[in-house]
């Protein structure tokens, strides 16, 4: 366990096999199954996207519900990752309010996101990590994850914001309001995991989704889990992205106050 432990701080992101000892992935799945045949219909399976297909509107409605699902709780607030999370530094674990799922079609890239770090849109802790359950194998072919070991240790990278949205404390920033600035210096590498496995990641750490070329859905769950032991994040008021944003939070190295500044001053010429 130190070795995994040492590897998660130096790479930013660890593999867990067979994770799920207890039926949480299996549960979330059936739920995830008679979710589906209420919405889309009989035919539809979490496992064989072939049987059926699934409209523009039938995706929205799914995917809306899909946080909704007791599963994902309980997955959320498994003991197992409690501990896990404990383990790796967050000393005083809690929810944030976006623990969420996605399906990613086959062949489908509009929802994929570029080169980010989940603390520009999520905030919580400068500890606070990702928890990210594949439902199936994962690779390159069935779509996954690229992260950039090591590039936790920056902080947060240069950023900018990319829509019009008003820069006040209260409003929230998404991926497509805020680009990331960086050069690829780092090699990236491509997570293969298996169904059953999970990958923690620090959401400081720069990472991607890549496309899904296989003929399934690829389903996944993420859990994000912020440290209310952190001093910073407990001085600021445990800030989390469904309430403020990064314009107004300060991390190690981030002066909130000058980048808001800049900004605002840039838009305005």
């Amino acid at each position: 366990m130190r070795a995994v432990d040492q590897s998660f701080e130096e790479d930013g992101y660890i593999i867990l096999r067979d994770f799920w000892n207890n039926g949480e992935l299996d549960g979330l799945q059936a739920q995830i199954d008679a979710l589906g045949k209420l919405i889309v219909g009989p035919e539809f399976s979490s496992t064989d996207y072939e049987k059926y297909s699934l409209s523009p509107a039938k995706q929205s409605l799914l995917y809306d519900r899909l946080k909704y699902l007791p599963g994902l709780a309980r997955m959320s607030g498994s003991p197992d990752v409690l501990r896990l999370c404990q383990r790796l530094g967050i000393q005083h674990p809690s929810l944030m309010g976006c623990c969420n799922m996605r399906l990613d079609k086959p062949h489908d890239a509009r929802h994929l996101f570029a080169w980010h770090q989940d603390t520009v849109y999520l905030l919580g802790s400068a500890n606070a990590v990702t928890v990210w359950v594949p439902f199936q194998d994962v690779d390159l072919r069935h779509g996954t994850i690229e992260v950039a070991p090591g590039s936790h240790h920056r902080g947060l990278y240069p950023f900018k914001r990319t829509s019009k949205k008003i820069i006040e404390p209260y409003v929230p920033m998404l991926q497509r309001d805020i680009s990331l600035d960086w050069n690829g210096d780092l090699k990236p590498v491509a997570v293969e995991a298996r169904r059953g496995d999970v990958v923690v990641f620090k959401q400081m750490l720069l990472h991607r989704s890549t496309p899904n070329l296989s003929n399934q859905i690829r389903w996944s769950a993420q859990l994000r889990i912020t440290d209310l032991s952190d001093p910073d994040h407990r001085r600021q008021g445990f800030p989390t992205g469904d309430r403020t944003n990064v314009f107004y939070v300060d991390y190690p190295g981030h002066d909130a106050a000058s980048r808001r500044e800049a900004e605002v001053a840039g838009q305005e010429r």
